[in-house]
């Protein structure tokens, strides 16, 4: 092949590659298919590019009979942790308290089990629980267990916030801490009680006074009351179905505030928040504190997220934000860098951001994840290489 022609096929393969990519639109207007499969009722996802929101959509029913719109209020569930660790660290910095300090040093409560008889105690464990640091319960590597168990506490008896941090506080280890991520809402639980303990404030007062209300993002909303009921999307599969404490849609739930997953928002504000933790952009945390929260702080210890399946050799884990780093069939997709930022929710919430390419994703849903349909087919993960793919290098 002479050299014209060379060019000339390499220009025709270029266009050919150009013209069959998707647009930003056509991207997202995959989600339409979600509401076709029956995979979700709703659904609403934003991107954001090199400074600003460049599209947005909106399909299905946010309840029935009643569409999504931008305006839609989404349960977050654990999309919330990230919010609530900027507040702890937002505390920790104006109190000169170091990351490493240990816990009991703040919850004196916190310094041992009270029955020494519990079946789950490990003693040798329990020798180390003076040893857990604010930096471990951020990023998940405390050695506390995901949950407290049902037979410890139980919804059903509709418990206070403080009444089911109370029991936290007396859950023993289940790994030493610093050897192993294990996924805790424990862990986030109990650094919202220090930093409240530690600034003298309600912890829900802090996040909203120090982090939401300096960034605008109104559209974020810690307890939902009733005046809102009429944004606020229900959640299909919950736990607890049509109970009183059934999780995200009851009063009890919504008037709570979960600090490690109860939280609400629309897809345009959470994505402003995941983007606020870029270099140079608008945020109450100083730039060093918003660097600190979306780096690995593990050392890429192994572990994961036991209730999900998920286990890494090298678990990356940020404060808060999860950090993707060398993991594979992440939910992020195949195209994301090693050093997105992210999180995603059980009741099906993901928000991303790439800073290699200044771009990040927020696709919000409806319906828990418990049945898989974010991960088989790999929704999630389709869409986000179609965005990227999408918005070019």
């Amino acid at each position: 092949m002479n050299l014209a022609l060379k060019l000339v096929t390499d220009a025709q393969s270029r266009k050919d590659t150009i013209s069959s990519m998707p647009t930003i639109q056509e991207a997202l207007d995959t989600i339409d298919q979600w509401i076709d499969d029956g995979a979700v009722p709703g659904a609403a996802a934003a991107v954001w590019h090199r400074g600003e929101i460049i599209a947005a959509h909106t399909t299905g029913e946010a309840t029935p009979g009643r569409h999504v719109t931008n305006d839609t209020i989404f349960a977050l569930a654990s999309v919330s942790k990230p919010m609530t660790a900027a507040a702890v660290m937002q505390v920790l910095d104006r109190e000169d308290v170091d990351l490493d300090t240990p816990l009991a040093e703040i919850l004196p409560e916190f310094e041992s089990v009270e029955d020494p008889f519990d079946e789950d105690l490990l003693p040798q464990l329990e020798a180390q629980r003076h040893e857990v640091t604010m930096r471990q319960l951020l990023c998940h590597t405390s050695g506390l267990p995901e949950n407290v168990g049902v037979k410890r506490i139980r919804m059903t008896a509709l418990p206070s916030l403080g009444e089911i941090v109370d029991v936290m506080c007396n859950v023993p280890l289940q790994s030493p801490p610093g050897e192993t991520l294990r996924y805790s809402n424990v862990g986030l639980a109990l650094a919202a009680r220090a930093a409240s303990r530690l600034a003298d404030r309600d912890f829900h007062s802090m996040l909203q006074e120090d982090i939401l209300d300096p960034a605008g993002l109104d559209g974020i909303v810690l307890r939902p009351g009733p005046k809102l009921d009429d944004r606020v999307a229900h959640v299909d599969d919950a736990a607890g179905n049509g109970g009183k404490s059934e999780s995200y849609n009851s009063r009890y739930w919504r008037d709570m505030g979960i600090p490690w997953g109860g939280y609400f928002g629309t897809a345009l504000d959470v994505l402003r928040f995941a983007t606020s933790f870029l270099p140079g952009q608008a945020s109450p945390l100083r730039d060093d504190l918003k660097a600190q929260m979306v780096v690995d702080n593990t050392g890429g210890v192994p572990g994961g997220v036991n209730s999900a399946g998920f286990h890494w050799e090298e678990g990356a884990w940020g404060l808060g934000w999860e950090v993707k780093g060398s993991k594979r069939n992440h939910p992020t997709g195949t195209l994301t860098s090693e050093g997105t930022w992210c999180h995603w929710g059980q009741s099906g919430t993901m928000v991303w951001v790439d800073p290699a390419r200044e771009l990040g994703l927020s696709v919000f849903s409806n319906r828990t994840v418990m049945k898989g349909w974010p991960l088989r087919p790999p929704r999630w993960s389709t869409l986000s290489d179609a965005v990227i793919s999408a918005v070019g290098p």
